[in-house]
Parts: C-alpha cells; sequence; structure tokens
C-alpha cells in the first residue's frame, strides 16, 4: 500500500513540474514563476506627517477680515509632527472666496517654519478655490515650530481679494527625519566606489 502512495505522489509531483512553463524566461522553473502579491505601501514613518494649517484655531491677523489683499495679512500657529526633523513640505490651500480679476488680481503669499521664509507662492484668478499646490525643499527644522502664511504684495484696487478655507481642508505634508541607514553590507559595497 505504501508503495501505491509513493507512486501516486511521485506521479502527481512530476505532473505539476511537467506542466510548469518558464514565463519570465529566465531558465528557473520555480519560486519566480507564480504570481506574488507586492504588498501595500503603508507609508513611511520617516516621512509624510500631515498639519492641518491654516484653521479656525489658528491666530488670523488680517487688515479687512476674512479678505486678504493687504501686504502683512497673516495666519499662524504652533504646530508639531511627530519626526525627528522636517525638509520637505507639501502645501494643499483652499479657498471660500477668489474675487481676484485677471490681468491685475494676485496674491503673494510667504510660507514661513519658525519665522524663516522657506518659500512663496502665488494665487491667481484662474486658480479658483483650489487645491493650490506649492512644494518647497528647506534646511533642517525642528518640531514643534509656528506655521506661517504672510502676505507680500499689496492687491490693486479693484483687482480683487482670497478668502481662506478655516474648516481644516488646507493642509501641509511634511517629510525628513533621520537618514535611512544603510544595511552594513551594502554600505561596505558602496564605500568601495566612494
Amino acid at each position: 500500500m505504501r508503495n501505491w502512495a509513493f507512486l501516486l505522489v511521485l506521479l502527481l509531483g512530476s505532473t505539476v513540474a511537467a506542466s510548469a512553463v518558464d514565463v519570465n524566461n529566465n531558465g528557473n522553473l520555480t519560486d519566480d514563476e507564480f504570481p506574488i502579491d507586492p504588498g501595500t505601501f503603508v507609508g513611511n514613518p520617516d516621512r509624510d506627517e500631515i498639519v492641518y494649517f491654516p484653521t479656525s484655531a489658528d491666530t488670523w491677523t488680517i487688515y479687512y477680515y476674512p479678505y486678504w489683499w493687504h501686504v502683512g495679512d497673516t495666519v499662524y500657529g504652533t504646530h508639531s509632527v511627530a519626526l525627528g526633523t522636517v525638509n520637505h513640505a507639501d502645501l494643499t490651500v483652499y479657498l471660500v472666496t477668489n474675487s481676484l480679476t485677471s490681468g491685475c488680481g494676485f496674491v503673494d503669499i510667504d510660507f514661513r517654519i519658525a519665522g524663516t521664509t522657506v518659500g512663496s507662492f502665488r494665487i491667481l484668478p484662474e486658480h479658483g478655490l483650489g487645491p493650490i499646490n506649492a512644494s518647497f525643499d528647506f534646511a533642517d527644522k525642528t518640531p514643534p515650530f509656528e506655521l506661517r502664511y504672510y502676505e507680500t504684495n499689496q492687491v490693486a484696487g479693484g483687482c480683487g481679494s482670497i478668502v481662506f478655507d478655516e474648516s481644516g481642508r488646507n493642509m501641509i505634508s511634511f517629510s525628513g527625519g533621520a537618514s535611512p541607514a544603510d544595511h552594513s553590507t551594502w554600505g561596505s559595497i558602496k564605500a568601495l566606489f566612494e
């Protein structure tokens, strides 16, 4: 009886092997011929920390609140992220009003972290209500820090204004943190060529 069981296993095993095809033409019929689940990216804990800014909880100093058209209009607040340092920010801005006039209306905004301007962007009539996106790289900043949008131009009379959404739709995605450590073997190999 054991001989029949052994013969059956041998026959079934050889049938599977005989039907195997070298799908990727690498000369190997094992391990890599069947679909592999690529998995899903769930993010890197050292990157992509989101702060919702500005919101109604931040401090708004607007000459004719809520309409931005005056030099010095600003919103700021202290925020933190779970990173040791940050050195990149992706901004997404939404407006509830954009009455800027084509040809003369624009609002220049400085994005400041801890009092330092790390980038500037311009809001134009064609941006509508958003999203308005901007990305900036900068020297490492250590949270918590003050975030600030600061208007640097005066919109000419009759050329309109904007109103930021304060409901929590605006966000800043920060990245940075410690540099990933080299795998020791790979680090040794790279060192040979440096």
